[in-house]
């Protein structure tokens, strides 16, 4: 399908929260790759290059994934870029965030890059390249932010390691604010979640696991609500 071709879909239920035309039975017409009508199903739409048949469906548009774990480069043997993307558009998405923990990091523009283009050849889905924060995501550096806002990336995170030295996440917030990008902080303080094998509370006592306390994701969270705030920047947990 291109975007000259024209295209109906009949019979599928429609769920679109924007509009709140949710659960209805519905046709739609699309062209120029844009909704050009919406009619309850069965009633007269513009002729079309294509006709989907859409009964038993929903129809809504399409999922975004602001998470994913695509592997490629370095661990293509768990996920590539083009088998993620098949899953992804297979589910209903349009858009997926690949996450940078990959070997190498997407911590330099030729790795954002190579992620980018892999994901227009296969063709499936947008595929959205994150940043790291740091340099390999090792918490000790930060990336090289203009070069990495300069190959189109506007999310930052060490997916997986959270930034635990305070100042660097605060030169972080500051960096990105100038070009309105978004850390996205995972929000772990390692030391209290040591050996963890389930959530802390009373069952992890009556068990005789080390448990994993609220506390160890909600002090980072509030150190960093502080600091995005303090410089006025946005942060995503």
């Amino acid at each position: 399908m291109t975007n000259q071709q024209t295209i109906n879909i009949r019979g599928g239920r429609l769920m679109d929260p924007l509009t709140g035309r949710n659960g209805r039975m519905a046709d739609i017409h699309i062209a120029t790759g844009q909704v050009r009508a919406v009619v309850d199903s069965g009633n007269d739409l513009p002729n079309a290059d294509i006709e989907l048949d859409a009964t038993n469906c929903i129809v809504s548009p399409g999922l975004v994934d602001l998470h994913v774990h695509l592997r490629e480069p370095g661990r293509e043997e768990s996920e590539t870029i083009e088998t993620g993307s098949r899953a992804a558009a297979l589910g209903g998405f349009t858009a997926i965030v690949a996450m940078p923990n990959t070997e190498p990091a997407q911590d330099s523009r030729i790795v954002v890059e190579f992620v980018r283009a892999q994901g227009e050849r296969a063709g499936l889905c947008e595929v959205v390249p994150a940043g790291c924060i740091t340099l390999g995501r090792a918490g000790e550096a930060l990336a090289p932010y203009d070069e990495l806002r300069d190959a189109g990336v506007r999310l930052f995170t060490d997916d997986g390691n959270g930034v635990q030295d305070p100042l660097l996440m605060r030169r972080a917030l500051e960096y990105v604010r100038q070009f309105d990008g978004v850390i996205a902080q995972h929000a772990q303080d390692p030391k209290l979640t040591v050996d963890a094998q389930m959530n802390e509370g009373i069952v992890s006592a009556r068990l005789g696991l080390r448990g994993w306390p609220a506390v160890a994701e909600e002090a980072i969270i509030a150190r960093d609500i502080l600091l995005a705030s303090h410089v006025k920047s946005r942060l995503h947990i």
